[in-house]
């Protein structure tokens, strides 16, 4: 048995079994446990090797964020899209129409007044020509109709047509003259009526493939008209509509019209009548008036018989025969219009005058308000004259002038005066600029005039060629000055050197006046780009 006096040695608290094997810092102050020591020591090495490691691992990141990222392009593929060159493609009015019949039955039906006088040709390569297929008048493929001219593609090919017609009716007389225009799906038409004894026609003619859907908006002098039907109409493929204004807008003195097409492009017109009382007062086609813009410039703007006109303006209901500039402004701020009537003739006297035209809204003021007869007649002498519209807004604008004969200058019998002369008036329309050789038809008509308006600042010398044959003539035209010359009707000519010019044709006569503007080819599509 062992000695009770040889036990095992006496463990204290502060030697446990752990602590008991481990050696004894002779240093250590008295009471500090060695384990705490060891633990303390522990924990600051790793605190220590933490931070070393978030220091190398900023230094990593930072380096890689200095070094270039790996770019890869890769090339989208496209392919360029050259279209075949397109047709020039031009449309002609077609005849002056009525609605009902000479009896006065079928009110509510257009029907023509006979067939106009086609004057086309094509400079550069051979035109062809044909009348479209249907039509609300009923002149579907008929003389009648409206024609559409096409002028396959070649190099400095050029395709111009005009169509001229004499009205004489019991109401219904007068001249009426307009170019074969180009198809547009955006056109603007200022001129008509649909006062007491004014009858105003809209057509639309489509000559393409593609049906057309159609919408119109009427502006006048209260502002835009509202109507049912004035969108959604569907002008089809190879076909005229015929639209009564005043379906839309009735008794409405000024209207001003846009013409918007989506799907096939149209060309349109305004065909205006007058009748006062029992007599017939003219006839008219107004073309389009182009986009709006700050700077309007209308050449060629004819005055005939104003002694003629000023006494006809003394009876009753003759107000309109006084020349006017009618302006409107489709656009949501008002304009500042100035309006300058330039003579050709510089012994002659112009005018120059301002006007206020409301957003939305029409204004129609006389074409000199400066100088008036006593009987409140414009009076402007007999010559050809510019007008040019400057506005801060963009307007759209047109000119109206009438004709009336006078029995002592024309050695007729002499009238009372409450007899109305014949007359007649036309719409003058602003002309584009050109942009290079063009050219030009003359339908027949009294007296043709070619006039050409210069509104660069270099004097500019344009050439006259007939392509059939005949000696070329020049025509020298100061810097922001204009020109004209006598053209012979049934003509096409190729209006050369022309680039940056704007030009127009007129007719006047006994009781006839008529007017349309010059225009070049339309851009030709370039290349397209297509990506995927």
């Amino acid at each position: 048995m062992p000695d009770p006096d040889e036990t095992a040695p006496e463990t204290t608290p502060e030697t446990t079994p752990e602590t008991a094997a481990e050696p004894q810092n002779p240093e250590a102050p008295a009471g500090e446990r060695p384990g705490r020591a060891r633990s303390a020591a522990l924990v600051g090495l790793r605190v220590v090797a933490g931070t070393v490691g978030l220091l190398a691992s900023a230094a990593i990141i930072g380096a890689v964020g200095l070094l270039p990222l790996p770019s890869h392009r890769i090339a989208v593929p496209t392919v360029t899209v050259s279209p075949d060159p397109a047709d020039q493609v031009r449309v002609c009015p077609g005849a002056l129409l009525r609605l009902g019949d000479e009896t006065g039955q079928n009110a509510n039906t257009p029907s023509s007044l006979g067939a106009p006088s086609m004057t086309r040709g094509g400079i550069g390569a051979a035109v062809t020509s044909q009348r479209l297929e249907r039509s609300d008048a009923g002149t579907g493929l008929g003389s009648s109709a409206p024609d559409v001219l096409t002028l396959p593609p070649a190099a400095g090919a050029t395709l111009a047509g005009a169509q001229s017609q004499a009205a004489d009716a019991s109401d219904y007389t007068g001249f009426a003259a307009a170019t074969c225009a180009e198809p547009s799906g955006s056109i603007w038409l200022v001129g008509g009526s649909t006062a007491v004894g004014r009858s105003t026609l809209l057509t639309l003619a489509n000559p393409s493939a593609v049906d057309a859907t159609v919408a119109i908006t009427i502006l006048s002098s209260s502002g835009p008209v509202t109507a049912p039907g004035m969108s959604g109409i569907v002008v089809k493929a190879g076909e005229q509509r015929v639209l009564p204004l005043a379906g839309f807008a009735p008794d409405v003195d000024t209207p001003v019209v846009h013409v918007v097409s989506r799907g096939g492009q149209v060309v349109a017109a305004l065909q205006q009548s007058i009748v006062r009382g029992l007599d017939a007062g003219g006839v008219d086609l107004a073309g389009a008036a182009g986009d709006p813009s700050t700077h309007l410039v209308i050449p060629g703007v004819r005055v005939f018989d104003a002694i003629g006109v000023n006494k006809a303006s003394g009876l009753p209901d003759w107000d309109d025969v006084a020349s006017a500039v009618r302006v409107a402004v489709p656009g949501s701020r008002s304009a500042k219009v100035q309006v300058d009537l330039v003579p050709q003739d510089s012994s002659s006297d112009g005018s120059s005058f301002e006007m206020d035209v409301s957003s939305g809204q029409v204004s129609e003021l006389a074409l000199d308000s400066a100088t008036h007869t006593d009987s409140g007649a414009v009076s402007i002498p007999d010559g050809i004259y510019t007008v040019i519209i400057e506005a801060d807004q963009p307007v759209v604008a047109g000119v109206r002038v009438s004709t009336a004969e006078d029995p002592a200058t024309h050695g007729a019998t002499a009238t009372s005066d409450t007899t109305a002369p014949p007359s007649d008036f036309a719409w003058f329309a602003p002309s584009p600029v050109l942009n290079g050789d063009t050219a030009v038809a003359i339908a027949p008509g009294p007296a043709p005039m070619l006039s050409v308006v210069n509104p660069t600042k270099s004097a500019a010398t344009v050439t006259l060629d007939v392509p059939a044959g005949g000696a070329s003539r020049t025509l020298d035209i100061p810097a922001g000055d204009s020109a004209s010359i006598a053209v012979e009707p049934d003509t096409v000519y190729l209006l050369k050197n022309a680039k940056g010019m704007v030009a127009a044709v007129s007719y006047a006569g006994d009781a006839q006046l008529a007017h349309y503007g010059v225009s070049s080819a339309g851009p030709v599509s370039g290349p397209i780009v297509i990506r995927p």
